[in-house]
C-alpha cells in the first residue's frame, strides 16, 4: 500500500491538492484513503500550545494522534493508495531538533524509522515564499501563522524531511494550477501510475 505524505508550509495548497487527487486516482481505477491532518483535529478540540502548557506538549498530542491513525491503516487492503495530510516528521516545523528527536525516542523511533513509514513525501512550498499575494487564512480557520512564521515553518519542514529518500519539493513557479499539476504528477509517479 503506497503511503504518500502531502506536506508543506501553511497556505501551500495541500487541501486543494488532496481534494483533486482522490477523484483523479479513483478515475484511474485506484482505491484511495485520505488521512486528515491531525494538528487541525487537535486544534478543533480546543487544544493549543497554550492550553497544553507548551509547544512540545501540544506536539505530543498531534504525534500520538498521527501514530494511532497510521496504525489503523494496517486494516486497509494492500492496493489502497494512502494520502496523508502531513506525516510524523511534520513536527519538525514546530519543534527544535532536540525536542523532535526526544519525541521520536520516547516512542522508540529514530528519524530513519519515521522516514521509512512513507513511500514518498511531496512538499508544497507555502505561498508565503514566492506567491505572497495569495497567502491567507481563508482555507484553514485554525491556521495560526503569519507570513514570516509560515516561511520559518516551511523551511523547518524541508529540513525535517530532508532525510527521506523520496522527498520532492514543489515550488511556486508559474501559476497555482501549474504547481498543482506538478504535484499531481509527482504523486502519480510515487504511486506507480504513469
Amino acid at each position: 500500500m503506497p503511503k504518500i505524505v502531502i506536506t508543506g508550509g501553511p497556505c501551500a495548497g495541500k487541501t486543494t491538492l488532496i481534494g483533486m487527487l482522490g477523484p483523479e486516482l479513483v478515475e484511474r481505477g485506484k482505491s484511495v484513503h485520505v488521512l486528515e491532518e491531525c494538528a487541525t483535529e487537535v486544534l478543533a478540540q480546543g487544544l493549543t500550545p497554550d492550553t497544553c502548557g507548551s509547544v512540545l506538549a501540544f506536539q505530543r498530542h498531534v504525534f500520538d494522534r498521527q501514530l494511532k491513525k497510521e496504525e489503523a491503516l494496517a486494516a486497509l487492503d494492500d492496493d489502497v493508495i494512502v494520502l496523508l495530510d502531513r506525516g510524523l516528521m511534520d513536527n519538525a516545523g514546530y519543534l527544535p531538533d532536540d525536542e523532535l528527536d526526544m519525541l521520536l525516542a520516547e516512542r522508540g523511533m529514530t528519524r530513519a524509522d519515521a522516514y521509512a513509514r512513507y513511500d514518498a513525501v511531496i512538499h508544497l512550498v507555502t505561498a508565503a515564499i514566492g506567491a505572497e499575494q495569495y497567502f491567507s487564512h481563508a482555507t484553514n480557520e485554525h491556521r495560526l501563522e503569519g507570513v514570516d512564521e509560515a516561511v520559518r515553518v516551511d523551511e523547518a519542514l524541508v529540513r525535517g524531511w530532508s532525510g527521506h529518500p523520496n522527498l520532492q519539493i514543489i515550488d511556486n513557479e508559474g501559476t497555482f494550477d501549474d504547481k498543482l499539476a506538478r504535484a499531481v504528477a509527482a504523486v502519480l509517479k510515487a504511486a506507480g501510475i504513469e
